[in-house]
């Protein structure tokens, strides 16, 4: 039970759960109930009617699915005794709202009592979730899952942030770099712990030899894969890859970049719904672009769909180049090694095709890389994991207690 001053609940809305239910008492981590009841809730938006609509939506209820939980239990579980920290408040991102589910469930799975802040910017597939989870909560079974939940929304407001800071025993930041260095402001417990996801960059390392030995029938497998890591969160994931790095000589290059634009250009004027307005602001970052960016070589609008800007090199000044809703940076390098000025702490995600893992492994050990926390096959990017950013997230989010 924590108490809330009139002066602070005037200040938020409530969205699902109760103050006066509210409680802090940590329970074991990965408890049975909590991934029961992750795993009905994941059945629940699975059945619901939008949900083959929404892509974001359904890769969640995937993700909530009690063989993936288990198996993210198995691959870091320990024997050791585990327990939450208590009251955990977390900042949810603006930029992709259905994160709220997922910072939930890594906390409550942890063995915490939750109290997030969600953001303003709500859209259809955050609108259900929510709703599915407030009914799932007034059911009986799941009273003591319920006491643990407490959504709020509200403007930027100190006084209330810095309440709900003062209290918690683990704080879990969204929002990017400056989100992150806002909340450091406020005061916390002495031993209060924190997960903070500050502002990523992330990549593509394409095999252009592979790539031109594939089948017509493989080819556009991968670029299914490419589909759903560039287009299914508009790149606003930060995992999302923002620049193809294409590995190979000249002629292999241009052969393989001819095969997989065309394909990934096909499928996503057949699946991808741009609206005009995605179709404008592409086109003004374009022309931003090449006012702005000295290393142009090449800007190909493919279609409406597809805008691909081609830069002469790489160098750490790429990273402030994005693209949304299918604006893509592509360079050549015929060495891995010519990665290396781009890889700073910054770098979060590099996704891969027909390039061997152990020969990214080298790479990064051989030059020392402060960047680079996944290295994923292609069709990955956007998958979550309890490890992330380079942090366990459970483990870090829980007490670990030693019995000798």
């Amino acid at each position: 039970m924590i108490l809330i001053p009139n002066n602070i609940q005037a200040h938020f809305t409530t969205l699902v759960g109760s103050s006066s239910d509210f409680h802090i008492q940590p329970t074991r981590a990965w408890e049975e109930q909590t991934i029961s009841f992750l795993n009905t809730l994941s059945a629940r938006l699975r059945r619901h009617p939008e949900a083959n609509t929404l892509p974001d939506l359904m890769a969640l209820a995937f993700w909530l699915r009690k063989a993936n939980l288990l198996s993210m239990k198995t691959s870091s579980y320990s024997n050791r005794l585990s327990i939450g920290l208590g009251l955990t408040f977390h900042i949810c991102p603006a930029n992709v709202p259905i994160n709220f589910a997922y910072s939930l469930a890594f906390a409550l799975l942890a063995g915490n009592s939750c109290v997030l802040r969600l953001s303003s910017k709500s859209n259809h597939s955050t609108d259900i979730a929510l709703q599915t989870l407030s009914q799932l909560l007034l059911e009986s079974e799941y009273q003591p899952i319920a006491q643990r939940v407490f959504l709020i929304r509200y403007e930027h407001n100190d006084d209330v942030t810095a309440f709900w800071l003062s209290q918690a025993a683990g704080r879990v930041i969204w929002g990017g770099d400056h989100t992150i260095n806002k909340m450091r402001q406020f005061a916390t417990p002495p031993r209060s712990r924190e997960i903070a996801f500050a502002d990523r960059y992330s990549l593509c390392l394409l095999d252009a030899t592979y790539i031109s030995c594939c089948s017509d029938e493989l080819i556009n497998t991968h670029c299914h894969h490419f589909y759903n890591d560039i287009y299914q969160l508009d790149q606003a994931g930060c995992s999302s890859p923002q620049l193809c790095v294409w590995l190979g000589d000249d002629s292999s290059v241009i052969e393989a970049k001819s095969r997989l634009w065309q394909c990934l250009a096909d499928i996503a004027a057949d699946k991808y719904a741009i609206e005009d307005i995605q179709v404008l602001n592409k086109f003004v970052d374009t022309c931003n672009a090449a006012i702005d960016h000295e290393n142009i070589a090449n800007i190909e609008i493919a279609s409406p769909e597809l805008t691909r800007i081609e830069v002469k090199s790489i160098n750490i000044s790429q990273q402030s180049f994005r693209g949304t809703s299918g604006l893509i940076y592509e360079t050549r390098i015929k060495s891995i090694a010519q990665l290396a000025p781009l890889i700073n702490e910054k770098v979060q995600t590099l996704s891969y095709l027909g390039v061997e893992k152990s020969t990214i492994a080298e790479f990064i050990y051989s030059n020392g890389c402060s960047g680079i926390d996944r290295i994923v096959p292609i069709g990955n990017a956007l998958n979550m994991h309890n490890l992330w950013d380079g942090y366990d997230i459970i483990t870090t989010l829980s007490r670990i207690v030693t019995i000798d």
